[in-house]
């Protein structure tokens, strides 16, 4: 249950100009370009972001953008009740028999960080895809 090439849209929190730009979380599930070396890259756009009906890149929350994840599309368990939002990051459950959640836990481990849709209704048991890799 890998996908290695999947991309997946992203809500933009401001306009992308260009393929291959660096992402990271914006947070509310939005992703913007990274702006520091310290920042926590979560992902590549694959395109530029939408367009307007004039032509004009969409941003602020209006347009999306293609994101490929720096490694690969795994789908793990989902161990809680509660939503997640593109680019949230995704930990070890405390105790959860193998599944995963968006609350850090005494000792969590990160895995990935969340490649689906904002706003789902997320239930324990669920699959959800997740951009696995190295992080630091």
């Amino acid at each position: 249950m890998a996908a290695l090439n999947e991309t997946r849209n992203a809500t933009v929190l401001a306009s992308i100009a260009s393929q291959g730009l660096v992402l990271k979380s914006g947070g509310s599930g939005k992703v913007t370009v990274t702006a520091a070396k310290g920042d926590t890259a979560i992902g590549v756009a694959a395109a530029e972001s939408s367009r307007d009906a004039a032509g004009a890149l969409e941003g602020d929350g209006v347009g999306t953008v293609a994101v490929y994840p720096l490694s690969g599309i795994v789908y793990l368990k989902y161990g809680a009740t509660a939503d997640l939002n593109f680019g949230d990051p995704v930990y070890v459950l405390d105790s959860g028999a193998g599944k995963v959640t968006g609350d850090i836990q005494t000792n969590a481990k990160l895995l990935g960080y969340y490649f689906g849709a904002s706003g789902t209704d997320l239930a324990d048991g669920d699959l959800i895809p997740v951009a696995c890799g190295r992080w630091a």
